[in-house]
């Protein structure tokens, strides 16, 4: 499977149209699926290849507890997803819900994810980053702090295990 890395500027044009990196169109096929994470911590359009989409939401819906639930699953999952080709100049058209729901207008950062790839509003990409960029210093360093302690305790002669 596919692994997406990388992020790449492209221009969303007047048609919705949208320039997908050979790099991931390759790895998503001519056919793939796209939703929006309906999340206001990270809004942006996903796109998966059905062999991963389709397990992927599967999944999420079924975790709910009730019908009630697992309906309301189905309808975040599902009702803004889209199935999407690529057009010979590789650029794929996205219905303008999920450009609105993304807040993209006209500049869109195309990102790899690993099993998906992700389309940004560039801004919110940035200031979302900045938040990963805090966790990962605080997150380093309590790791720095861990390691210290550790190796005072061993200088000490206390028994270290992990």
């Amino acid at each position: 499977m596919e692994f997406f890395v990388g992020s790449y500027e492209h221009n969303v044009d007047p048609k919705n149209r949208l320039f997908v990196p050979s790099k991931f169109r390759d790895g998503l096929t001519s056919a793939f699926n796209i939703c929006v994470y309906r999340s206001e911590a990270y809004p942006c359009i996903q796109c998966f290849r059905e062999d991963v989409f389709r397990p992927y939401v599967e999944a999420q819906i079924a975790r709910g507890p009730d019908a009630n639930i697992r309906r309301k699953l189905s309808m975040w999952y599902l009702a803004f997803a889209a199935d999407v080709t690529a057009d010979s100049q590789g650029r794929i058209n996205i219905p303008q819900p999920l450009l609105e729901k993304a807040k993209i207008e006209k500049e869109a950062l195309v990102v790899g994810m690993g099993d998906h790839v992700e389309i940004w509003n560039p801004a919110l990409f940035a200031a979302y980053n900045e938040t990963v960029d805090a966790w990962g210093e605080e997150n380093e360093k309590a790791s720095e702090d861990a390691a210290k302690l550790a190796l005072q305790r061993k200088a000490q002669g206390e028994e270290i295990g992990y």
